[in-house]
């Protein structure tokens, strides 16, 4: 399994266009359920970024799914990194 970042920011324009936004973002955040993707974290944030989910996931495509599904409500704009854990990146630097 890969593991991934994904930030994202409530669009400017659900704010205005969504009254019950909160069932809003929830309904984007299933996608990640409907693709048997595991989020290990979720976190709401102060900032630049509303939320970040930790996730894993098959592989890259299923990653870009679940973004472009979650983009394509119009509700959340995303942004997601592959990531390593910061042990098998030293490994990599020896």
């Amino acid at each position: 399994m890969a593991l991934f970042i994904m930030a994202m920011i409530i669009n400017p324009n659900a704010k205005k266009d969504y009254p019950d936004l909160s069932h809003h973002v929830n309904s984007s955040l299933e996608i990640f359920t409907k693709h048997n993707v595991k989020v290990s974290n979720l976190f709401a944030t102060l900032g630049r970024y509303d939320f970040l989910a930790v996730f894993e996931a098959v592989d890259q495509v299923i990653a870009f799914k679940v973004a472009s599904e979650i983009n394509t409500q119009g509700v959340l704009d995303t942004e997601t990194w592959p990531v390593i854990p910061y042990e098998d990146f030293s490994q990599l630097i020896k």
